[in-house]
């Protein structure tokens, strides 16, 4: 059972506050959604790397350091981004059954508790600063963290009546023509098809669920979550994939396919898409594929030694043939 300490508390035995500015500061900050530390260092009371080092010191956690702390790349296959966010904890590693995790407040013992029960592991925080927590959370989940910015700023667009919120294929087309053309919507698909072709991922997979939306991409083969949209956004994002991939937006009972061309850092980048209907909406999938990536060699496919070995006698033989399926 992990015992809470106050910030407050140790940054006045530290020196680094006085006994009226903690109370200042605690009355002042009522008004805002920040924590104390964030406050403190926002209004200038204390510099962010005392406080960091006083955490450190005072409750023996190791400061995060680059060269001790080596990030484990395959750790979003663990711990889902939404997850992480939630909890403001990245995961960094495993030491045996302890999961090591970079923080910028350690003292949040309800995040830490909530990441044991998930993982069933036992949680170890590193301590560091609120501009490395952003490095390290971009560099194990990419462009999740800019997503749900804009995540937050489309939330009040809303379609049709919120207590019915499967049954919006008798929307108004005029309605969804107007939404799908609002900024926010824009801005959101195109993040969306921006972060998969940054992750490299061959495919894009919005799947509305009874209350949620699902976000999928498909990545080295492999399904990964991505942060979505409230359920109440999917007719919106649906209709400007579908605007974009030249769909009608009035048919929603069938199924439709269309395609589009993006261009994004010089790079052309194709796109296919199918929308399905199911009983809570429609579902999208849309196959990335870009242009100025080329043909793979042999070399690339990610073949074991000996298959590739096999296959490339194979193919200097003057007879046969080879079919790749799939």
């Amino acid at each position: 059972m992990r015992k809470k300490i106050r910030l407050g508390e140790m940054l006045v035995n530290e020196g680094l506050l006085s006994e009226e500015q903690l109370q200042s500061a605690l009355e002042d900050k009522k008004n805002s959604k920040l924590k104390l530390g964030q406050y403190l260092i926002r209004n200038d009371y204390c510099k962010e790397e005392d406080i960091i080092n006083t955490l450190s010191r005072q409750l023996r956690i190791p400061r995060y350091s680059p060269d001790k702390h080596p990030v484990d790349m395959g750790m979003a296959q663990f711990l889902p981004a939404d997850t992480a966010r939630k909890n403001e904890a990245v995961p960094l590693y495993f030491r045996g059954r302890v999961l090591v995790v970079a923080m910028n407040d350690p003292l949040d013992i309800d995040a830490l508790d909530s990441l044991e029960i998930f993982t069933d592991r036992e949680v170890e925080p590193v301590v560091c600063t609120e501009a490395e927590f952003t490095q390290l959370f971009t560099s194990v989940y990419g462009m999740y963290q800019g997503l749900d910015d804009i995540l937050e700023s489309v939330e009040n667009i809303t379609t049709g009546d919120d207590s019915d919120l499967t049954d919006y294929q008798d929307l108004n087309v005029n309605e969804l023509e107007s939404q799908a053309d609002q900024a926010p919507i824009i801005r959101l698909v195109n993040s969306i098809i921006a972060q998969a072709v940054s992750e490299k991922a061959s495919d894009i997979h919005i799947s509305p669920e009874k209350e949620r939306v699902q976000i999928r991409f498909r990545v080295d083969g492999k399904l990964k979550d991505v942060p979505a949209p409230s359920k109440k956004m999917m007719p919106s994002i649906v209709s400007r994939i579908k605007i974009l991939s030249r769909m009608d937006i009035s048919v929603t009972r069938v199924p439709q396919d269309g395609r589009f061309t993006v261009n994004m850092d010089g790079r052309e980048v194709n796109v296919r898409v199918s929308c399905l209907p199911t009983i809570y909406g429609e579902n999208v999938v849309m196959r990335i594929l870009d242009m100025s990536a080329g043909v793979y060699t042999l070399d690339q496919l990610g073949m074991n030694k000996a298959a590739l070995k096999k296959i490339d006698s194979i193919i200097h033989k003057p007879y046969g043939m080879i079919l790749s399926t799939g």
